[in-house]
């Protein structure tokens, strides 16, 4: 079984609003028998108060990311062309999936999950081996986002190659699910409503663990609703 994160522009003569849909209609009924599991990521107009949160060092940022389980790729030559025909530029990752939190009830299928979740791509510094990063990720830093941070569902992708010789050079594919109002109120966010102490120590901490192995010259960080189709 493999796993693969696909991000996604519309064509510029389209809406955002008609990819949406030609995503969670079209899309799903095209690649059913193709896929076992499809969620689709759409950063669509239910995420825009959060878009202070979004960051981009490769603009524009994709409209769309899903992530696909498949027996294997090497059987997939047709879900890119699918893909390719509703999309104005596609890039996609083969990547192994660590579930860490996983609250299936708040995010049930064929529906909109609750909340937002945020879709982060990562970069390792170039001052930092491979080992140190993934050690850190791991065995340190994961710890610190479940501890100071509302997320309930929290799923690390690592990735095992690109699909494309052009795509930035991502090591990690980070998805996390927070309620509606982490949108805009950071202590809803860092899971210290009504503390401001709290808050502040949160934000610390974790600030703190990310600058240790995250490079923000080289990150991306989407806003989207999330639906798990198949």
């Amino acid at each position: 079984m493999e796993k693969l994160a696909y991000q996604l522009w519309k064509k510029d003569d389209d809406s955002l609003e008609n990819f949406k849909q030609l995503l969670l209609q079209n899309l799903s009924k095209d690649i059913s028998e193709l896929v076992s599991e499809l969620q689709i990521n759409i950063a669509d107009a239910d995420v825009e108060p959060a878009n202070t949160l979004a960051q981009s060092n490769y603009p524009p940022s994709p409209n769309a990311v899903i992530f696909i389980k498949v027996k294997s790729y090497f059987y997939m030559d047709s879900l890119a062309s699918h893909l390719k025909k509703i999309s104005k530029k596609i890039q996609g990752f083969v990547v192994s999936e660590s579930i860490i939190l996983d609250d299936l009830d708040k995010s049930p299928l064929g529906h909109r999950a609750e909340g937002f979740s945020q879709v982060v791509f990562l970069e390792k510094p170039k001052t930092m081996s491979a080992f140190d990063w993934f050690d850190h990720w791991t065995n340190h830093h994961t710890k610190i986002a479940i501890e100071t941070q509302s997320n309930f569902i929290y799923v690390q992708n690592t990735v095992v190659r690109s699909l494309q010789l052009t795509s930035p050079t991502f090591i990690a594919i980070i998805e996390e699910c927070f309620p509606s109002s982490a949108m805009t109120d950071p202590a809803v966010f860092y899971a210290a409503e009504n503390d401001p102490e709290l808050l502040a120590r949160h934000t610390k901490i974790m600030m703190d663990s990310c600058e240790k192995f995250i490079d923000f010259n080289k990150i991306e960080v989407i806003p989207t609703s999330r639906y798990r189709i198949i």
